[in-house]
């Protein structure tokens, strides 16, 4: 397992918040290494469930497999009651990390109403602070609920199982007057067998330009579309590059994926999913992926 990164906690003993968020680690460590012994037993087959959850202009997103849930965003402020309640009917009580991209409103918003139902092992976020309620909203549910939080400074690497993370931050500066929030997404490439995922926030601008660069490796099975499906200038190159089969946009009836967008995917051969027609579920068995129930 490689971790990297500076760990933050909020309010309160910042020596025994980095001793927990350390000792989660380790435990994620050790339970890894457990499935690994029993793996040389009998090897399970491999089952991994991803849902991308349909709440309008919002994100969403879980990776569930082998007993590890890890949720990336939590939607708007109404969406928290949704959020528990989908997370109810999959059996989940306790997510082993929360990962927050960035800090706009449909990202963070149902947070406090997650952290007050479900278990959070751990939290990662990007490290730079808004001033805004929602921010202020999410650090205190955060504090009260005693959530170990790391603030990424720089990219990380985590297994889970036999999962695998790459969690990648932005080189962008954050600008106070601008609030160019979708510029800092933390970016998630997670490998599961031979199949793999890119979930990509908000990422937009100079970010995006940026990961099309020849250091980053973008390609992926599944693609979760930055910004909500949004055109910009970079996006073609994006898309020939990641070469998805599998697009998944977190849009709505009432604020569309751009059809610049949509076209150049579909240029690229990728089947594309939108939540405006309801819940992504797709499942993979590590060597490829379907929609479940096809």
């Amino acid at each position: 397992m490689l971790v990297k990164g500076i760990f933050f906690g909020y309010a309160g003993d910042m020596k025994k918040l980095c001793i927990r968020f350390a000792s989660l680690m380790l435990g994620i460590f050790m339970l890894a290494g457990l499935n690994g012994c029993r793996k040389k037993e009998a090897a399970a087959p491999m089952a991994l469930d991803f849902y991308a959850f349909s709440l309008g202009q919002a994100d969403c997103l879980l990776l569930s497999y082998e007993g590890y849930h890890i949720l990336i965003d939590a939607g708007e402020t109404d969406d928290g009651e949704d959020i528990c309640r989908a997370l109810s009917e999959l059996g989940i009580k306790k997510l082993n990390l929360l990962v927050v991209t960035h800090f706009d409103k449909d990202h963070i918003g149902g947070l406090p109403v997650l952290a007050e139902t479900v278990e959070i092992d751990g939290c990662l976020m990007p490290d730079y602070v808004r001033d805004s309620k929602k921010y202020r909203a999410m650090e205190a549910a955060l504090e009260q609920f005693d959530v170990p939080v790391m603030r990424l400074q720089a990219d990380m690497g985590l297994e889970l199982g036999r999962g695998s993370f790459a969690f990648w931050i932005s080189p962008i500066p954050y600008d106070t007057e601008e609030k160019n929030d979708n510029e800092l997404s933390i970016v998630t490439r997670f490998t599961y067998g031979e199949t793999s995922f890119l979930l990509t926030g908000d990422a937009e601008g100079a970010w995006l330009e940026a990961l099309c660069d020849k250091s980053y490796d973008i390609s992926c099975t599944v693609l979760k579309m930055p910004h909500h499906g949004k055109w910009e200038p970079d996006m073609a190159l994006f898309t020939a590059l990641t070469l998805p089969e599998y697009a998944v946009i977190t849009d709505s009836g009432k604020n569309p994926a751009d059809e610049e967008t949509l076209s150049a995917l579909a240029l690229e051969g990728a089947e594309i999913l939108r939540t405006a027609q309801g819940d992504v579920h797709l499942v993979s068995d590590g060597r490829q992926v379907r929609v479940a129930g096809e």
